[in-house]
């Protein structure tokens, strides 16, 4: 199983699947096929993106007008906190780098060329 049975932990579940049986207990899971076929940004997004809350107030009881923003602009939200400071550019411009990325991709070559004989 993917949960540890112990006593201390009883009741464990996968969150997306959780989350979604709740939404459609809720009447509030979107329609992803709907969605497709009206906003295939938004959808995309949806699937694809990670799961957050807002998915859940796109349509039905509790519909918030921001939602569809607050979906196409999480990632914002995710790498903003990330970027605490501008990193220093070097202005040497140097070979060593390429030369070690041509390097790498020869012996890689070579390595799976080795593999397959």
């Amino acid at each position: 199983t993917l949960f540890r049975s112990s006593p201390r932990h009883t009741i464990q579940v996968d969150y997306a699947p959780y989350m979604d049986e709740l939404a459609t207990l809720a009447g509030v899971k979107p329609n992803i096929l709907g969605l497709f076929l009206k906003d295939p940004r938004l959808a995309m997004e949806v699937c694809f993106g990670p799961i957050t809350p807002y998915h859940y107030r796109l349509t039905g009881p509790g519909k918030w007008n921001g939602a569809r923003k607050a979906i196409l602009t999480q990632w914002d939200r995710i790498v903003k906190p990330t970027r605490t400071r501008i990193p220093e550019v070097c202005e040497d411009s140097s070979t060593v780098p390429i030369l070690l990325k041509i390097a790498g991709l020869i012996l890689m070559f070579a390595a799976i060329l080795a593999y397959l004989k």
